[in-house]
């Protein structure tokens, strides 16, 4: 068995594991209902490949939704792609990302089944799933919004989106990229706003543990959101159930109540400087200028002041 079966079997054998245990501890949720969530978010991570080092993973991601489509199927949903280090990894805008050894890259690859005004609550359940993982194991994490997890205002992780469409079924996909500085414990001199959870928590990390725990939890909140959206639809006029990812978004932000500068590059670009709110129903931010006008933002970014 070649070490890369080794790697996508272990990590396979512990997201279900983790997947069962979330099942179990969230006992605030009928026995039916549980069901139902679990069998939503246990596509991730049934499929799983494994790199020890390549180039960037959604390229790779990519080409395996076009190769489908180009026989006449689809890529199943939940598959991820897994590195152990990266050559040329990218961000949000292109933006180079350093990806050494003991970090942690995945690439998960969605098919969306929630209606597209919905789609922006996986991208945000994705940041959830990781903040309350490392929060479990007394790293205390924040979100910035959109999707950095950060520590102590440092940067300790990252979430890249993007959408492919399969020319032939005209099926879209969602692609997410997911980096998390792990076990590091120096970088390089241009990027001293970073961190890792070595260094905030002064402990040596699983790394594999530490995937399959977050795709297991993926798993689980994607279950909740489409739970969310079945319930809405059964719900009697006027009386929307709670979105279970914006309360948890919310609850683990600390982009609320901060003064922010707002632009699609804010380092290049900034556009204005306001005053961040919490999210919206429709899952943008709130932001409220100088001359008191509310605005509603859904992409770009922002950093803090």
């Amino acid at each position: 068995m070649s070490r890369n079966t080794i790697q996508t079997e272990e990590l396979k054998r512990l997201i279900k594991h983790y997947q069962f245990r979330n099942s179990v501890v969230k006992t605030d949720l009928d026995k039916e209902t549980k069901e139902k969530i679990m069998r939503r978010g246990m596509v991730v991570g049934q499929i799983v490949y494994y790199y020890k080092k390549t180039d960037r993973l959604m390229p790779i991601a990519r080409k395996a939704i076009l190769q489908a489509d180009s026989n006449g199927t689809d890529l199943p949903s939940g598959c991820v792609w897994w590195a152990g280090s990266l050559n040329h990894a990218r961000g949000r805008i292109g933006r180079s990302w350093w990806a050494p050894e003991e970090g942690l890259y995945l690439c998960l690859a969605l098919y969306p089944s929630l209606f597209s005004e919905n789609w922006s609550f996986y991208n945000l359940g994705i940041g959830v799933a990781i903040a309350q993982i490392l929060r479990e194991d007394k790293a205390p994490a924040k979100i910035r919004w959109i999707n950095d997890v950060l520590i102590k205002d440092r940067k300790i992780g990252g979430i890249l989106t993007e959408a492919v469409r399969a020319p032939n079924s005209g099926q879209t996909y969602l692609l997410f990229g997911i980096g998390i500085n792990v076990n590091m414990k120096t970088f390089p001199e241009n990027l001293a706003s970073a961190t890792s959870l070595a260094i905030t928590t002064e402990k040596y990390w699983a790394v594999t543990e530490l995937a399959a725990r977050i795709l297991a939890r993926i798993g689980w909140i994607f279950g909740l959101i489409h739970q969310w959206e079945s319930d809405c639809l059964n719900a009697e006029p006027g009386y929307l159930p709670q979105n279970p990812v914006i309360r948890e978004w919310n609850l683990l932000s600390d982009t609320p109540g901060r003064r922010v500068i707002y632009g699609l590059d804010t380092e290049l670009n900034p556009e204005f400087e306001a005053m961040a709110q919490e999210l919206a129903p429709d899952g943008s931010l709130i932001l409220i200028l100088d001359n008191g006008e509310e605005i509603k933002v859904d992409s770009g970014e922002i950093r803090y002041t």
